[in-house]
């Protein structure tokens, strides 16, 4: 009759995946079996870790694999869904222009709808520099045609008028 017994030393104990009613827990663990090397070990163990349920022994390289190929498919998925959002978004977009295509509208508005939808820059200001001073002659502009200041409102007050022969 062949030997069913077996040794087990758990090297490390790496998390519980889940936890049951009756106190037992899914676990990832380190074990050693038979003395062997350690391999990365997925099973159901009791409080005490004495009593254990079948699982799944992968080696190091084996544990990469499933773990690649796990985040590969998030990934994949992920992608997808991105895809498929950019799409929706597209096609509301898309909807949205139809109906209003009809409409007598004003260039302005949709050159505005059209930045929004389509990402804006800002308008470049082709005005040279200086431009928004006022001209010579303006008002605010305190200077006569010879270049000095020209006399203000109280100055002219004080002058002679013609024929007035005393200043007042």
């Amino acid at each position: 009759m062949p030997d069913n017994t077996f040794t087990f030393e758990i090297r490390e104990h790496l998390g519980v995946i889940a936890r049951y009613e009756s106190g037992w827990r899914k676990e990832l663990n380190l074990v050693s079996w038979n003395g062997g090397a350690p391999k990365y070990d997925v099973r159901d163990w009791d409080p005490h870790h004495e009593r254990m349920s079948r699982g799944l022994t992968l080696h190091a390289g084996e544990m990469r694999k499933l773990v690649d190929l796990y985040i590969s498919s998030n990934n994949r998925k992920a992608v997808r869904e991105g895809e498929q959002i950019e799409a929706e978004r597209k096609e509301r977009r898309e909807s949205y222009r139809r109906s209003r295509s009809g409409e007598k509208r004003d260039p302005a508005l949709e050159a505005v709808e059209r930045d929004v939808y389509e990402g804006a820059e800002p308008p470049s200001d082709n005005r040279p520099e200086g431009s928004d001073l006022p001209e010579a002659g303006e008002a605010g502009d305190n200077l006569d045609r010879g270049g000095e200041a020209a006399p203000s409102a109280d100055e002219r007050a004080g002058e002679e008028k013609p024929g007035d022969g005393e200043p007042k």
